[in-house]
């Protein structure tokens, strides 16, 4: 199943490589035999947009993210909301899970017992060289119902830590706050702490506007919120669904 998924990333990619170098684009169209759902503004000036293929297996997802300066990424999920594959278009950086995961993320997981631990092995490939990353972390509910926009969301805590496969070194931990849409199936970020070298960063990318089919907006990749602010918010590599 994942490489059908990849290899659908790898079209999507190609399909929108054109306008990748256009920051200033501002609608979306996706790939042939696929339809798009949803597009989400977000906070720290950054807007999404998902669609499903109808070749694809049933409630994979795949996700274009936008910011201030353009197309950022594009990224594919499965049902279980597992991170198989992210391209990001600014270095031609490409992230994709290896193999069979030692304990797969499991959006059904969370949903049935309230908990999901995780622990997979992505592979970066980019400007810098080749290296396998072993994340691993938890998701959990919080008990919370959150309304945004007039959607219900679960809130959900959790934490994540990244290591250099091969030496065990640490790259980064995270830990916060995110969202599911339990009927899409769909993780959403939210406020985090994110630790690196030393250095504490706080963010929030939660959503603000949540955009359907035929409403003002959907499909239209201009970021909104959170793009004037003196605080510079930057959307980060691996920050694809909740840090999987």
């Amino acid at each position: 199943m994942a490489n059908a998924l990849q290899a659908g990333l790898r079209v999507a990619a190609c399909a929108l490589a054109i306008g990748a170098g256009s920051a200033r684009a501002e609608t979306i169209e996706v790939p042939e035999g696929c339809e798009a759902f949803l597009t989400v503004q977000q906070k720290g000036c950054g807007v999404s947009h998902y669609w499903r293929c109808d070749a694809a297996p049933e409630e994979a997802v795949w996700e274009v993210h936008y910011d201030a300066d353009g197309a950022f990424s594009l990224s594919v999920y499965d049902r279980e909301f597992q991170w198989l594959d992210s391209q990001y278009f600014r270095d031609g950086t490409r992230e994709f899970l290896t193999g069979e995961a030692p304990d797969p993320a499991s959006l059904g997981e969370l949903l049935e017992t309230g908990r999901d631990s995780y622990a997979f092995v992505i592979r970066e490939q980019g400007p810098d060289g080749i290296r396998d990353v072993v994340h691993q972390g938890y998701d959990a509910l919080t008990g919370r119902t959150v309304t945004i926009d007039g959607v219900e969301l679960l809130e959900t805590e959790f934490s994540s830590t990244a290591m250099d496969a091969a030496s065990g070194e640490e790259i980064f931990a995270v830990a916060g706050n995110q969202y599911v849409l339990a009927e899409e199936r769909l993780f959403f970020l939210g406020p985090d702490q994110y630790l690196r070298d030393g250095e504490e960063i706080s963010n929030d990318f939660s959503p603000v506007k949540f955009i359907r089919p035929g409403q003002p907006g959907f499909a239209d990749m201009t970021p909104l919120y959170g793009c004037n602010t003196a605080e510079e918010i930057a959307f980060r590599q691996g920050s694809m669904g909740p840090w999987r």
